[in-house]
């Protein structure tokens, strides 16, 4: 029998783990018959014993006896516990949904499944993904990949940090308003954030519908467009770009303020870029970020509880308060006190209209400077302590942590854009992951992902779960 701790990739001569392998990476050695299914299963169940203090995952799902051929078949993937899977609780890391058993897969979980793909675990999140460090009272706190003591980001943390880990090749997180792009860059994986509407919705414990949607989370960019093209139900036949064609739209307002690490990073990869022919363009969107800004919370308030009501009854629960009433986050708590029905339904259509308007805003401008996508950090900060739910450090003083975190990531979340983010390397004072992103406007995932691909090429810095060394906690 095959070694679970070592394979040859058909891409690289050295003898990596199984665990270390990518999505494409794997499914070649399946279908070469390098590996078996049982094999390959055998070996991220060890790495998850192996790594379990880090405790990414809420329950572990066994593996159907059969899948149906595609390009996924026998490839496990981990999912964030508001995804339902059939036969689990979807518990959305709360108290109030332990008993929440799902009766049926969650859109993105068939579309997997049709694929040959099976979900192999779901995962620690921040409690009703309403926060950013996935420090969950429940389930406790998912813990960075890198620093044992730091927060692997949120909301979809836990399945983040167990990619990063080699838990499972790849998983689908849920992104509102950066919960699935700050994890994989606080982690040092892809995460990929659709536009609104490519993907299914059903099935998954809601925010806000006009802004949630899932996103993949992997180790490649090759295995992010891969589950794009399951999820979407479509293959992207969109050509990428020369480097030296690519126009990608830098904005005064995501370079500002920033921790040293990520502002010599994203300093850097820029410099990279265009030293291989990139062109930089300026593009102001300070004013349209201010005011997504002060939409956000109306969005949010204006949707949660139909949103979460809708959902509930489904599944025969109608007693949200009671749900809410349960809630153990004192973060989650306090912003569920301050928001929940505060938002008119006027103030709510207003808020909905001025997002319309910011999304053609930006669209033009972005045409008008005739640019491919707009690039920043994907968070402007790296990885903070664990426990410190309420303020973080930035530049030698305290600042709200939420707020921090999301900064970049919540405008594409407000407009419903589609963005990516990209592991460029760890920092050099911290030794922790940055993450850049790259964004553009609704519906233009396509040429996104084509141009992430070769700008990610050149700039890309991932890693091995192999290379990461575990924290011997409870040994």
């Amino acid at each position: 029998m095959r070694s679970s701790r070592a394979a040859t990739t058909p891409d690289d001569s050295t003898d990596v783990p199984l665990f270390d392998l990518t999505v494409v990476e794997a499914r070649r050695m399946l279908v070469a018959g390098a590996v078996t299914p049982e094999q390959y299963r055998v070996a991220l169940r060890e790495r998850a014993a192996q790594a379990a203090a880090y405790n990414t995952t809420v329950t572990f799902v066994a593996a159907p006896p059969s899948a149906p051929s595609g390009p996924l078949q026998h490839i496990p993937i981990v999912v964030k516990d508001n995804i339902d899977v059939a036969g689990a609780a979807t518990t959305a890391g709360t108290p109030g949904l332990i008993a929440n058993v799902a009766t049926g897969d969650a859109g993105v979980v068939r579309g997997l499944v049709a694929a040959g793909a099976h979900v192999s675990g779901k995962n620690v999140m921040h409690e009703l993904a309403l926060g950013a460090t996935t420090n969950n009272p429940l389930h406790g706190a998912a813990h960075n990949p890198w620093q044992h003591g730091r927060t692997a980001g949120g909301s979809s943390g836990g399945t983040a940090a167990a990619v990063a880990l080699g838990i499972a090749p790849a998983g689908i997180g849920t992104d509102t308003g950066g919960s699935v792009r700050v994890p994989a860059a606080l982690c040092g994986v892809f995460g990929f954030r659709p536009s609104i509407g490519r993907y299914p919705n059903d099935g998954i414990v809601p925010i806000c519908l006009t802004r949630d949607t899932a996103g993949p989370i992997a180790r490649s960019l090759e295995d992010i467009v891969v589950l794009d093209s399951v999820l979407a139900r479509r293959v992207s036949v969109q050509p990428a770009p020369a480097i030296a064609e690519i126009r990608l739209g830098f904005t005064p307002v995501h370079f500002t303020d920033l921790d040293s690490d990520v502002a010599e990073a994203t300093d850097r990869a820029r410099r990279d870029l265009e030293k291989l022919g990139a062109t930089s363009v300026l593009v102001d969107i300070d004013d349209l970020v201010a005011e997504a800004f002060d939409i956000a919370p109306l969005l949010v308030w204006g949707e949660f509880r139909a949103a979460l009501s809708g959902y509930l009854a489904a599944g025969h629960i109608s007693d949200v308060d009671g749900v809410l009433d349960a809630v153990r986050s004192p973060d989650v708590s306090d912003a569920i006190a301050r928001g929940l029905d505060s938002v008119t339904s006027d103030l709510h259509r207003r808020a909905l209209a001025t997002r319309d308007r910011l999304r053609t805003e930006l669209t033009e401008r972005c045409r008008r400077a005739g640019i491919h996508a707009l690039l920043f950090p994907t968070t402007p900060v790296v990885a903070p302590l664990l426990g410190q739910d309420d303020t973080i450090e930035l530049a030698g003083r305290r600042v709200p942590t939420f707020a921090t975190i999301i900064r970049h990531g919540d405008l594409g979340g407000v407009l419903g854009l589609p963005g990516i983010s990209v592991p460029i390397g760890l920092g050099t004072a911290s030794g922790l992951p940055v993450g850049i992103e790259l964004s553009a406007p609704p519906g233009r995932d396509d040429t996104l992902l084509a141009v992430a691909g070769e700008v990610s090429r050149h700039i890309a810095r991932p890693h091995r779960p192999s290379s990461i060394r575990l924290a011997a906690l409870g040994h």
